[in-house]
């Protein structure tokens, strides 16, 4: 993606993304959501944004804050829960779609290198089944309780490929892996 073109509709955010386990057990609820008509459900990568951003995370400040979301995970035996299905704002024009995850955001220390690159924090992180339109409240079946420990941040970059709503190209930087939790369990 050239993300020099078209710069004032390109759209940074820092996502958590599940291991691929629970990526398929979502891909078989977005499928679902899709034939119900959640024409979205296929525009936007299975990960949960934590950020919108002005500009991309460092290495170094993608590390940090994954040791402290692995931190913050402790407190339920280093497992990161999704459940139910909740609409959570993106822009004027378009919401994330899917189970909500128990990250307490305002809990979570960004690292204060990048505090300044912060537009704002998606509190609770929604695990982004599909784009829907603007703040409208959408109506589906949940999807499964999904759990797990293993998940990486990234830097996501997405752009609209023309003028339709649902339509969109995206880049995923190079994911940094959450320290192991066994590894931190045996620290503590």
């Amino acid at each position: 993606m050239d993300t020099n073109e078209n710069p004032q509709k390109l759209l940074r955010f820092i996502i958590l993304i599940p291991h691929r386990d629970v990526l398929m057990q979502l891909e078989k609820y977005r499928q679902k959501l899709f034939s119900m008509g959640f024409y979205g459900a296929h525009s936007f990568p299975l990960c949960a944004p934590l950020a919108r951003v002005s500009q991309p995370f460092c290495r170094e400040e993608l590390k940090e804050l994954t040791r402290n979301i692995r931190e913050l995970s402790m407190e339920n035996d280093g497992k990161i829960l999704g459940s139910g299905s909740i609409t959570l704002g993106c822009t004027e024009e378009l919401s994330f779609f899917g189970p909500g995850l128990n990250i307490s955001l305002d809990k979570i220390p960004f690292p204060p290198a990048a505090r300044d690159k912060l537009l704002f924090t998606f509190y609770p992180p929604v695990l982004c089944a599909a784009l829907v339109d603007g703040e409208e409240k959408q109506t589906a079946e949940d999807a499964a309780p999904v759990s797990f420990r293993a998940a990486s941040l990234a830097n996501l970059n997405i752009r609209p490929l023309n003028e339709t709503k649902l339509s969109f190209e995206w880049k995923i930087s190079n994911p940094i892996w959450l320290p192991a939790y066994k590894r931190v369990c045996n620290k503590s």
